[in-house]
């Protein structure tokens, strides 16, 4: 049954009262989706992450955003390399202009915009409109931009995490039932541990990869996961505070979490599949799936 008919399916269930039978849940680090090699690569090559703040979330967004200001700077950011989307959160600034609605035609679009690079970790620019935009375009790419001085052991400014999960759900519904329960867990966890200065946990549009809802991004280091559950959310978090905030992303650092991992800012397709491949944490994971595909080779047509 595909995810897409299960989700429709399930939207249907639910308006009459009635509920699905429940589901035997198989962990993603031990199914084939699960695969590092398969998982590793699908990150698209990026210098810099730059996010627009909304005042809704991205559940409530259409299928694609009609948005002139995004399609203008990710078409000028693709010169440094850089990837545009959406963002929001309770708590994320928003620039006191910015409309709260997709609808009005011929609106003025201001946002407030986060940026980060691989290089200087993350830029806040408090307004961003197309009157500004060739002054704002200067700025993330000098803030994407590798210096003489810049070097991993450099320390960044702030020891802020963020962790943004994909809810976009008028887009694929995986990524708004999956993504948006991971981010309400995600939420409450960081709230229990007493995180919420440390750690902001905001949703964000489409980013590509349907298939592996849930999906989340950490930054500064800009390492993006897949197949991310409820049951997994505890486990993620965990890894991620193993990290130094206020490291620069070191494109040698072992993955996040191999086995969910999809690459980092900063690492094309190969280089992404060679740092997975040389990772010591995915021997026994890969043996499971070596396994499996060798006990599937003899079972019976």
């Amino acid at each position: 049954m595909s995810a897409i008919f299960l989700c429709a399916r399930r939207r249907l269930y639910s308006g009459v009262n009635s509920r699905l039978p429940p589901r035997r849940l198989i962990s993603s680090s031990n199914s084939p989706q699960g695969n590092p090699l398969v998982l590793a690569g699908t990150v698209p090559y990026h210098e810099s992450y730059i996010l627009l703040h909304t005042r809704q979330s991205p559940q409530t967004y259409p299928s694609k955003v009609p948005s002139k200001l995004q399609r203008t700077l990710q078409l000028l950011a693709t010169q440094w390399g850089g990837i545009v989307n959406f963002s929001w959160s309770p708590e994320q600034p928003v620039h006191e202009s910015t409309q709260d609605s997709w609808e009005q035609k011929d609106r003025e679009e201001i946002y407030h915009l986060t940026a980060f690079s691989r290089y200087k970790g993350c830029l806040e620019i408090p307004e961003v409109s197309m009157d500004n935009l060739e002054a704002v375009c200067e700025q993330l790419q000098l803030h994407a931009a590798q210096s003489e001085s810049t070097n991993t052991t450099q320390k960044l400014s702030k020891d802020v995490i963020h962790i943004y999960v994909c809810i976009h759900g008028n887009r694929d519904c995986r990524c708004g039932e999956t993504g948006g329960q991971v981010f309400d867990t995600l939420r409450r966890e960081v709230k229990a541990r007493g995180l919420t200065e440390q750690v902001k946990v905001a949703g964000v549009g489409h980013v590509g990869g349907h298939k592996y809802a849930g999906n989340i991004l950490v930054y500064p280091w800009g390492d993006w996961l897949a197949h991310i559950a409820d049951r997994d959310v505890e486990s993620t978090l965990d890894k991620i505070l193993k990290m130094d905030p206020l490291l620069l992303p070191d494109p040698t650092t072992p993955p996040l979490w191999a086995s969910h991992w999809r690459g980092r800012m900063g690492l094309d397709k190969e280089s992404q599949l060679a740092m997975i491949s040389a990772s010591p944490s995915i021997g026994h994971t890969m043996a499971s799936f070596q396994g499996l595909g060798h006990f599937l080779s003899r079972a019976p047509s």
